[in-house]
């Protein structure tokens, strides 16, 4: 049987006017980026670890999250990001 990431939250955005660049949280603390490099290059999709993540961006992740989340998934997604 196959093992299914539970997904905590997911962070959409975009760069660059229709460029995606969303980020995936997982319960287990896995990070999928989800993301397009040109309108030629689009749908690419690494796992990456939170330090691969801007401080910048880092900070509007959280910013969002806390808007739109319960306190518990907003709590988990700070000790995923440090």
């Amino acid at each position: 049987m196959e093992n299914k990431k539970v997904p905590l939250w997911v962070y959409r955005s975009m760069k660059k006017q229709d460029l995606d660049n969303d980020y995936f949280f997982y319960e287990d603390g896995t990070i999928l980026h989800h993301y397009d490099r040109t309108i030629t290059k689009r749908d690419i999709e690494e796992d990456i670890l939170p330090k691969d993540i801007p401080e910048y961006e880092r900070e509007k992740i959280l910013t969002k999250c806390k808007m739109e989340c319960p306190n518990e998934v907003f709590e988990r997604l700070k000790l995923i990001l440090e």
